[in-house]
């Protein structure tokens, strides 16, 4: 605990009343003609293609039965088909996101953009 007091006027200091400093900003706004184009965003098509791939290559081995006396189990059998999915996954969706990103790209455009500049 402190021993100072918190009566008005003791250990108040007096402060100058500080002046304050206005700055005016000057705002220009120029209209600016910029061309848009048409992109795909092709990380997440390529993914998706891949999980669908994983996924359908997994469901569909198990829709083929494990012969008796066979070396190896239907887990192993889902597991690869998975990764074989995945991969045929990874080489349709590159293929499609770059015939989309060809198709999209052939669309431009023009607009007016309003470029501010605050100084």
């Amino acid at each position: 605990m402190s021993n100072a007091s918190n009566l008005p006027g003791e250990g108040v200091t007096s402060e100058e009343p500080h002046e304050e400093v206005v700055e005016t900003v000057e705002s220009v706004h120029e209209p600016v003609q910029v061309e848009l184009r048409r992109t795909v965003r092709y990380g997440r098509i390529i993914i998706g293609a891949i999980a669908l791939g994983v996924v359908l290559g997994a469901v569909v081995s198990l829709f083929f039965p494990v012969v008796e006396g066979a070396n190896y189990e239907l887990g192993q059998v889902a597991g690869l088909m998975a990764v074989v999915g995945g991969a045929i996954g990874l080489v349709v969706g590159a293929l499609l996101s770059l015939l989309l990103g060809v198709i999209a790209g052939r669309k431009r455009g023009a607009a007016i953009a309003v470029q501010t500049d605050v100084r």
